[in-house]
């Protein structure tokens, strides 16, 4: 309905404004010619403009019917890129040219979809407005309408060049505008406010914002120059067409072939208008392979074929009841440009068992972690929940049994129980029960907030604002109900205070804790009551075994934790 109002306004309305700006001169100029009385020239103008401004007032009146069905249409497709790349493989997003394909579709998509449209309506109202004017010039000199097409195939062979410069233009500047962008976040989120404030950062920052800004004035002027000459070549086009037409025209009037002043002014105001309605009509066209240009680079993104987030084939698992089972089986993974990598990578961990992984930084802790949320596929060997091997799963179901608690958690421009209730609903009950146990009733109380308080000020000025260690107790506040089969915990304490810590280990680690667990930690103090602790280097097991254990062997772990233990006992 939208798509058809949109183009019949433009078909039924633009032919008739067109007749009547070029026919309604010579009508009262031959109107006055013929004697008639001031007054029925004057009702017949007034009966004309009357048309015209009703022509004008239609697409007003439908003005807002459109802007909110094209306001829709653009949230709609923007939430479709959304969701694409929601379904991108995790391992794209460790490339800068996957961003640029992204901000290219952010940017494009919704003003291609505009423009595709805006095409159709063009194309149609051009066909019936250059139909009308045809018929006006050919009964009366043939020969301007053969200039134009001579004109037209001139403006199409510099607009077939001019698309490709655009459309070049606007590539270089993807990556300059996005590094623009990001300078823009920076100043903008808070996180970076502090050490912008506490540091001489924001020198570098300039600096290299200083950089990004001329190399996107340089791509302007260097393309500028380019389009204008372009654009000096159609204006030329133009003006020596026009000269000898109307040359051609002062030259039949002086000859006496057109001696009607009304039909004179009649076919200058034709020639303005079909050559304007001819180069817009080649501009369409020109537009249309623009589009189908821009359209290519769109669809790089919606290209991109994800191997991992993809939907259930037939014969999936469905994500397996109860505390899991997890193996790393001689798995191998390595990053792309990268020297680090896992190989020959082994570990049993039984259901409901708590695992601590620990090691220098670099050592492949957190890739484990990936690996077993499957944002990453190993390369080699195998990982097995149950048994079965973690590509046989719904990943989308498997990861709904998955709780996980990362060192440094998002908090959202959303209420503190949306915030806490991410992986599903909670009562008001368990939200109070969680709230109590893990210390944040004092964060609400503070605050002078409550469950349906916003956390972030981003779009409320009574919004909550957190510390380190209260955003990593709301992340552990959303693992708390979960019906979850492994939880996976990559510093969940590093911001904690002391006694915060002990507690949050003792829900963790602790004998009420049913749920197969592994936590990373640099904080040896946290893995202490694990059953299994394994040390990693450069992406291989060091040591594995209990706490006392690692200790008796003298080993890496044992230097560790004694060189940790000294600042206490000190």
């Amino acid at each position: 309905m939208y798509s058809l109002l949109f183009i019949l306004l433009g078909v039924a309305i633009t032919p008739i404004a067109d007749f009547i700006y070029v026919y309604f001169p010579k009508l009262v100029v031959d109107l006055l010619n013929q004697g008639k009385p001031f007054g029925q020239v004057a009702l017949y103008a007034g009966v004309v403009l009357l048309i015209s401004y009703a022509l004008i007032l239609a697409p007003i009146i439908s003005d807002a019917y459109l802007q909110k069905k094209n306001k829709a249409i653009g949230l709609k497709i923007k939430r479709d890129i959304y969701e694409k790349a929601l379904r991108i493989d995790y391992q794209y997003i460790d490339n800068p040219e996957y961003y640029d394909k992204y901000t290219w579709a952010l940017d494009e998509y919704s003003d291609q979809a505009k423009a595709a449209l805006n095409l159709v309506k063009r194309f149609f109202t051009l066909v019936a407005s250059i139909g009308v004017l045809f018929a006006l010039i050919a009964s009366t000199a043939p020969w301007i309408l053969l200039l134009d097409f001579v004109q037209l195939f001139l403006h199409a062979q510099i607009f077939k060049y001019e698309n490709k410069v655009n459309i070049q233009y606007k590539a270089d500047l993807v990556p300059v505008r996005r590094r623009l962008s990001y300078f823009h976040r920076i100043f903008y989120q808070k996180e970076y406010a502090a050490d912008l404030k506490s540091s001489p950062l924001s020198k570098k920052i300039f600096g290299k914002y200083e950089i990004a800004s001329q190399k996107d004035v340089e791509i302007t002027e260097t393309y500028s120059k380019k389009l204008s000459f372009y654009n000096f070549l159609h204006e030329t086009t133009f003006c020596l067409t026009e000269f000898i037409i109307i040359i051609y025209l002062i030259h039949a009037i002086s000859t006496g072939r057109i001696a009607e002043v009304g039909l004179y002014i009649t076919m200058i105001l034709a020639f303005y208008r079909i050559d304007e309605k001819l180069v817009f009509m080649l501009q369409t066209f020109s537009s249309a392979h623009e589009l189908s240009l821009n359209s290519e680079k769109i669809q790089a993104f919606f290209a991109i074929e994800p191997k991992i987030e993809v939907e259930a084939k037939d014969g999936s698992l469905t994500s397996p009841k109860g505390p899991f089972s997890v193996e790393f089986k001689d798995a191998a993974f390595s990053y792309e440009n990268s020297d680090f990598s896992v190989s020959g990578f082994n570990l049993s961990i039984k259901p409901g068992e708590k695992i601590a992984i620990v090691g220098e930084n670099g050592a492949g802790k957190s890739t484990l972690v990936k690996l077993l949320l499957r944002l990453y596929d190993v390369s080699g060997g195998a990982i097995l929940i149950n048994g079965q091997p973690l590509p046989d799963y719904d990943i989308y179901a498997l990861r709904k049994r998955i709780g996980v608690a990362f060192q440094t958690p998002n908090v959202y421009a959303m209420s503190y129980a949306e915030n806490i209730a991410l992986y599903s609903d909670l009562s008001r009950e368990d939200l109070a029960s969680i709230t109590d146990h893990l210390g944040l009733t004092s964060i609400l109380k503070k605050n002078q907030a409550d469950f349906d308080s916003e956390l972030t000020r981003e779009f409320s000025e009574d919004g909550i604002m957190l510390s380190g260690g209260e955003t990593q107790k709301i992340a552990i506040a959303r693992i708390m109900k979960g019906d979850f089969g492994l939880l996976l915990l990559d510093e969940p304490s590093s911001a904690l205070d002391p006694l915060s810590e002990y507690k949050m280990t003792e829900l963790l680690l602790g004998e009420a804790n049913k749920t197969t667990t592994i936590l990373v930690s640099h904080r040896l103090s946290t893995v202490r009551s694990a059953d299994k602790i394994v040390l990693v280097k450069n992406g291989k097991i060091a040591e594995c075994g209990t706490h006392a254990q690692l200790m008796a062997l003298e080993g890496s772990y044992c230097e560790m934790f004694t060189k940790q233990a000294e600042h206490y006992l000190a």
